[in-house]
């Protein structure tokens, strides 16, 4: 954590220094810059320090580099890279104490402008009078953000025990800042999202810092991530209540560089980090020229992330995925899961045909469930782990499912549960049942090596009566497999399993092929005598 020995008149003054020292108009400078963003986008800064006027920090690239900033005369700063003038390690490290005071984006802006930084400390305030200010926050996305952050290390500081660090993030520190919202109830549940996607963000950068346990991550704080999502969607619900004010749009602007952080602040949850920045994006930033921006960075930043540290290129790749969906470009897509992409993404499409299914747009929608009918066996035969493949079909069959019924197309879903076997088989199981197909219901069992006796009794028995004779082949192959065995047990199921057989052919009153069945039966294996014993004691054949 920053301390609060840095003020922001310092810290601007350092970023003017910069900006003396690295022109933008050189290209070496530009690719300093560009990679000191990645490193710092990527959390690569830890063990950070200050006193009043230096700042002393690790960034973890290829190798771990220390990095010591003097921020009243930045030529003077050192790291341990072998680069003899500023280096990318130092850009992440001033980058990461820039963002305690202002926005990233900020920097990079006037990095790029001609106007002086200077300019900006002409109207900054005091520091004194930022550790107590009139009120918690301007009207302005970049004063909540520093809000969160100055609640953040209030809350920090008083943590007790680093055992109930997340529960405590998340019933304390995040209950504290929405009780500060905005009044007015459309500028209210805009701040709650922005507030829960602050404490979505800290909740990684935590994790960073922590390294929790496998267990930690799946039990403890997955289910407050969930519970995030879930409240910004609650929030953006309650937000449409209303005309959104224009007052809004500034925002709105500036959120744009915000959510991306969702891409890059961690490695873990990638799933959930995708679909939060997914659904902000579908809910909110809906618009060519957000798209726009966000394409050509993110264009930039994957081409980057390619040529050099792979970590969060497929991040990238989704969210790239994401402008074309917004844009209904959903033929790139479709070549970008097939050629690029491994079969594990197919779960990361599924928001995509969710908003399509709400808007009711079914044309465009047939297309989505052709390439998922057409891309779910590589999907199926993938080497990822049976619950979690078992999990996607799943949904899937109850989103075609909800599709089927609602465009009345009567076949779709049986193609469906037929094309995803065998992960299908418990959907195609009911289906069968439901449609009283029962010899195919039986082959399904065939097909799969399923055994009588692991089959519902009661579902054999609503066959039986509902139509006689269908299970005599299924009675007739497992009375072979027991024999076959050749042990006193299983001679006794086959007893079982014909006694079945003989009420089948009654009811069908058809005694005499049962009878020459029988007989046959007892003549092809008269030398096994203990069969034959449990024959006479099944009252099967007589003497």
């Amino acid at each position: 954590m920053l301390g609060r020995e840095l003020s922001k008149e310092l810290v601007l003054g350092a970023a003017e220094q910069i900006k003396q020292l690295l022109s933008h108009q050189e290209e070496e400078n530009r690719n300093v810059v560009k990679k000191g963003l990645i490193l710092y986008r990527q959390g690569s800064i830890y063990n950070v320090s200050t006193t009043s006027h230096s700042v002393s920090a690790k960034v973890q690239d290829v190798t771990s580099v220390q990095v010591e900033l003097d921020l009243d005369d930045f030529s003077m700063s050192t790291c341990t890279c072998p680069s003899d003038s500023i280096c990318r390690h130092q850009l992440a490290t001033f980058l990461y104490v820039y963002a305690s005071v202002d926005r990233v984006g900020t920097f990079v802006d006037l990095w790029k402008e001609e106007k002086p930084i200077d300019d900006v400390l002409k109207h900054v305030k005091k520091a004194s009078s930022l550790l107590k200010p009139e009120k918690d926050y301007e009207d302005t996305l970049g004063s909540w953000i520093a809000f969160f952050d100055r609640e953040f290390e209030r809350w920090y500081e008083q943590v007790s025990s680093p055992n109930q660090l997340f529960q405590s993030l998340f019933h304390h520190y995040y209950s504290a800042i929405k009780k500060k919202a905005p009044k007015s109830p459309e500028m209210k549940q805009f701040f709650i999202v922005q507030a829960s996607v602050t404490v979505f963000l800290k909740i990684l950068q935590l994790i960073n810092e922590t390294k929790p346990t496998d267990y930690m991550l799946q039990h403890i704080i997955y289910p407050y991530l969930d519970q995030l999502i879930d409240n910004v969607e609650v929030a953006i619900s309650e937000m449409k209540r209303y005309a959104l004010p224009f007052a809004l749009d500034p925002y709105l602007v500036d959120s744009v560089e915000r959510f991306r952080e969702l891409l890059f602040t961690s490695k873990e949850y990638q799933y959930e980090r995708t679909n939060l920045y997914k659904l902000l994006w579908i809910e909110l930033l809906r618009r060519d020229k957000f798209i726009s921006i966000e394409r050509e960075w993110l264009e930039e930043h994957l081409e980057e992330e390619q040529k050099q540290d792979p970590s969060f290129a497929i991040e990238f790749e989704m969210a790239l995925m994401h402008m074309n969906f917004l844009q209904s470009r959903d033929e790139e897509i479709f070549e970008v899961m097939r050629t690029k992409l491994t079969p594990s993404a197919l779960p990361f499409i599924f928001p995509w045909v969710e908003d399509i299914f709400k808007k009711k747009n079914w044309k465009r929608l047939s297309n989505w469930i052709s390439y998922l009918l057409n891309g779910t066996n590589e999907y199926i035969n993938s080497s990822l782990p049976f619950d979690e493949k078992r999990q996607t079909i799943r949904y899937l069959l109850r989103f075609i499912s909800q599709y089927a019924r609602a465009t009345n197309d009567d076949v779709l879903y049986e193609r469906a549960c037929k094309m995803m076997l065998p992960l299908s088989y418990a959907e195609y199981h009911d289906l069968l049942l439901d449609k009283e197909q029962y010899k195919t219901w039986i082959e399904l069992q065939t097909l799969l090596g399923f055994s009588l006796d692991e089959m519902d009794t009661y579902v054999l028995k609503e066959i039986e009566k509902s139509e006689p004779g269908v299970l005599l082949p299924l009675y007739v192959q497992s009375v072979q497999h027991e024999i076959r065995m050749k042990t006193r047990e299983n001679y006794k199921m086959a007893v079982r399993y014909l006694k079945r057989i003989k009420a089948q052919y009654k009811k069908l009153k058809r005694e005499e092929v049962w009878e020459n069945y029988i007989l046959q039966l007892a003549e092809e294996h008269k030398r096994l005598r203990a069969f034959k014993e449990e024959l006479k004691k099944g009252k099967l054949i007589h003497d």
